[in-house]
């Protein structure tokens, strides 16, 4: 069997190889929209020594989470029912430095900003819940250019628009998902019209993530009708694949290997891990194992060391809650659950990111941040730190976390909140 995953030198290498400092976090899911830090020294002793808050700021409902980059942390937030507006904090101090908004008016159910800014040395690059595509230029700060999802034939998905961008070389890519315009790419610096693919699939709910699969580089794409790759450089769809039972595409699929995918969904989706291969010049598509009652509605898989972690909720299936659907579960090489927690603790649909050989996941009812051992084995909770305040009538704390330099950042419905996971604080404090 060839190995489930990269050996970890390789994934360092490639890593570290991308633009801007090794500690960013410029968007979505970190530098490879994966939530894996493959390195990073953080402090898993909480017994006497939780990490602290280092800094809040208040913020609008939402569900996007930060991007860091050089320092400075960017979210994308809503000014009542307005416009969006793009928010720069200082990362160390918590600081606003500066903010932009533009109008788009309007309401949507579960009210709030809903993505990740995308942020190079230049640009910051959002998409808003209502389809506005906007380039912010940020040494003049000011938006250099904005386009609208509706120009290439898009209808709004039904929660409205929730992917971030994909940088790509020069371009930048996003997915109005509309019959003549699956992916479209455009240029960073001017939005110039660059390719746009043929059809997709409608409505999604995830992003854009550029992967590497059978030696060719690729966009992925889930939609709730296909699974595609789609060539960077001219738009031709690669691959696709429709079989799979999803309701609503949320999660970005997990790359296992050299050549595999590990496709997760709620609404009773389940699971699936298929195989990209090529035969004859052409792209097949070929599923290696199903698993119909196990699947992650609103966060990726993540692939730390040979297994995968996912956060299973399942959303529709309630009954089962707390039994044999729901829990943080640990997945093998084959695509088969080896163990899962069973909700105890329940994270509900909380966020998980993977730094070295450990998780961190963050409550989505309860708003206690944990840490655990990613072991195959079972379950290790190493510690807690109450970080939000518990209110099930109204929270949802499902944005996405971002790491950088020992900082972790978290988001709820009303506040954005830096902690301080640096093991050399305690050093500090002496």
């Amino acid at each position: 069997m060839p190995p489930f995953f990269k050996p970890l030198c390789t994934a360092l290498l490639f890593f570290t190889a991308l633009p801007g400092s090794a500690e960013d976090w410029p968007g979505f899911q970190g530098p490879e929209r994966d939530g894996v830090v493959p390195t990073a020294t953080i402090l898993t002793d909480w017994s006497n020594n939780k990490p602290p808050v280092k800094w809040t700021n208040p913020t609008g409902p939402g569900f996007g989470g930060a991007a860091i980059k050089n320092g400075l942390v960017y979210i994308l937030d809503r000014n009542g029912t307005a416009g969006d507006r793009l928010r720069v904090f200082d990362l160390e101090a918590g600081e606003e430095q500066w903010s932009l908004e533009y109008e788009s008016p309007g309401r949507m159910g579960y009210h709030g900003a809903r993505t990740t800014p995308m942020v190079t040395d230049k640009h910051a690059f959002t998409i808003g819940p209502f389809g506005h595509i906007t380039a912010f230029d940020l040494k003049k700060r000011s938006i250099a250019w904005t386009k609208h999802m509706d120009a290439y034939g898009a209808f709004p998905p039904k929660w409205a628009w929730t992917q971030s961008p994909l940088i790509y070389k020069d371009w930048l890519i996003f997915a109005p998902m509309a019959e003549n315009a699956g992916l479209v790419a455009v240029e960073q610096d001017t939005g110039k019209f660059v390719w746009r693919s043929k059809d997709i699939g409608r409505e999604s709910y995830g992003s854009p993530r550029l992967v590497t699969l059978a030696g060719k580089e690729q966009v992925l794409l889930y939609t709730s009708t296909l699974v595609s790759g789609t060539d960077p450089e001219t738009g031709e769809v690669l691959w696709t694949y429709d079989n799979i039972p999803v309701k609503r595409a949320i999660p970005t699929p997990a790359v296992v290997g050299d050549d595999r995918l590990f496709i997760t969904a709620g609404y009773d989706s389940g699971s699936s891990l298929i195989q990209i291969h090529k035969q004859g010049g052409a792209f097949k598509v070929k599923e290696l194992k199903r698993d119909k009652l196990h699947g992650g509605q609103i966060h990726s898989a993540l692939p730390v060391g040979e297994h995968l972690y996912v956060n299973l909720n399942t959303n529709e299936n309630l009954r089962l809650r707390g039994k044999d659907a729901h829990g943080l579960g640990c997945f093998d090489a084959d695509g088969r659950l080896v163990w899962k927690n069973d909700n105890k603790p329940d994270i509900n649909r909380g966020a998980v990111i993977a730094i070295d050989a450990y998780l961190l996941t963050l409550g989505g009812e309860d708003g206690v941040l944990r840490v655990i051992e990613a072991d195959p084995s079972g379950y290790k909770e190493l510690g807690s730190v109450k970080v939000f305040p518990a209110d099930k009538s109204k929270n949802m704390i499902w944005a996405p976390m971002a790491y950088a330099d020992g900082y972790l950042l978290v988001r709820s419905q009303s506040q954005l909140r830096c902690l301080d996971l640096r093991p050399d604080r305690l050093s500090e404090q002496r």
